[in-house]
């Protein structure tokens, strides 16, 4: 029923869509300009070396390959690039000073990005909230600017703690599989990773899955909220780790797909519609947990067997 009603609301919020998309294709730009000053002087200084230049053309005959819709292939390209990028990276342990630079300057760069996407969504959030409450159509840069101090506080705490966690599992899984099972074909190497990487964003996503509405909807405080959350005091673990698991694969295959069957096309929709179908499984399910009746669409109310009525003094506050 959650998966049901999350679709609708889903549909109901499907405006605030084109909403994110602006946003991050302005993320994208500064990104990008960012991302640039420090890589081409870096590529640059490698133009000479020959661990590069065989990586750049293991990559480049892969992609050929692909295009052509030639993938017999495929297995004996991922060896190559894997070779030449060991070769690479053996030559940058010898010269550390500009990678040490380059990579640091990088990490900043995606801790920015991060934090502004995490704002856009923490927006988004207010939006799908607004709408599956009152079936309000507020605007996205109004509500951005005003819940701008939460939304910051937010992404403070949030995007480090993601980073972080993130960093950990990619780690721990290079060492794993493509270390400790070399053994094995390269291809299954970059199956158990993608599966097991799966699993590990699942057990995150699970584990922050309340927090924001329970600052946006439930008006709890960020201490508060992050410890309902990360606690699991709204239960049902399993079902909530299920769908954000399931949802996991279903959306890289289909952004995957986006990217590969149409040049790149579909993924400046099928990126921002992601999360805003991640953010609208959350407000479900807290409202849902919660007791909280909510509009799936204009003509559609669902409400909880048990509804929490509200007092005076919350409703003048608004909660």
């Amino acid at each position: 029923m959650k998966f049901k009603h999350t679709v609708n609301v889903l549909i109901d919020n499907f405006g605030v869509t084109f909403k994110l998309l602006v946003y991050h294709l302005i993320i994208l730009a500064v990104t990008i300009g960012l991302s640039a000053a420090i890589i081409v002087p870096l590529f640059n200084g490698l133009e000479n070396v020959s661990a590069y230049t065989e990586l750049m053309e293991d990559i480049s005959n892969m992609l050929s390959e692909i295009i052509k819709g030639e993938v017999n292939g495929l297995a004996g390209h991922f060896e190559a690039i894997s070779t030449s990028f060991n070769n690479l990276l053996a030559y940058l342990a010898e010269h550390p000073s500009d990678l040490i630079l380059s990579a640091v300057g990088m990490v900043i760069v995606i801790l920015i990005r991060s934090f502004l996407v995490t704002i856009g969504n923490y927006t988004a959030g207010c939006l799908i909230s607004d709408k599956m409450a009152m079936q309000a159509n507020s605007p996205f840069a109004a509500t951005m600017i005003k819940n701008l101090g939460k939304a910051s506080l937010y992404s403070v705490i949030y995007v480090p703690i993601s980073f972080i966690y993130n960093a950990v599992c990619v780690g721990a899984l290079y060492i794993v599989v493509f270390i400790a099972l070399s053994f094995l074909p390269i291809m299954i190497c970059i199956f158990l990773f993608i599966v097991f990487m799966i699993l590990l964003t699942g057990l995150k996503m699970m584990l922050v899955a309340d927090w924001m509405p329970a600052l946006i909807s439930g008006k709890k405080k960020m201490g508060d909220a992050m410890a309902y959350s990360i606690a699991r005091e709204s239960g049902g673990s399993g079902a909530v780790y299920s769908f954000f698991a399931s949802s996991s694969v279903l959306i890289l295959a289909l952004n995957s797909l986006g990217f590969v069957g149409t040049f790149g096309a579909a993924i400046i929709i099928t990126i921002p519609l992601s999360y805003i179908y991640l953010l609208c499984y959350q407000f479900v399910n807290y409202c849902d947990n919660n007791n909280i009746k909510y509009f799936t669409d204009k003509r559609t109310i669902v409400k909880p067997e048990h509804e929490k009525e509200t007092s005076r003094q919350q409703f003048l506050r608004g909660e």
